[in-house]
């Protein structure tokens, strides 16, 4: 699973030198599987996981759609979703192991 597009780059509300965006995932994500691998905070009513890193937020939702804040480019939000999502299937094959 990964990024596959990007939908939408704008500015960021917290700090004008940064942005936040929509990007799609190739296919959707597991989410009870993602939350319970990354502890992170799920809503199964909303369809959406939470993930903070930081000051940076990602949220994970069961469309596919991802929403990226605090970034400071386009590549490096890329980078950081996919970087979670490895993170989660890493986490999930030393479960399984």
């Amino acid at each position: 699973m990964f990024v596959e597009r990007i939908e939408a780059v704008l500015p960021c509300y917290a700090d004008k030198w940064k942005i936040r965006m929509i990007a799609h995932l190739n296919s959707p994500p597991d989410l009870k599987e993602l939350a319970e691998t990354l502890n992170a905070r799920y809503s199964e009513s909303l369809g959406v996981v939470l993930v903070r890193l930081g000051k940076r937020e990602v949220n994970f939702f069961a469309s596919g759609k991802v929403t990226i804040r605090m970034v400071n480019n386009v590549e490096e939000g890329k980078k950081l979703v996919n970087s979670i999502l490895a993170m989660s299937a890493q986490k999930q094959i030393l479960k399984e192991g």
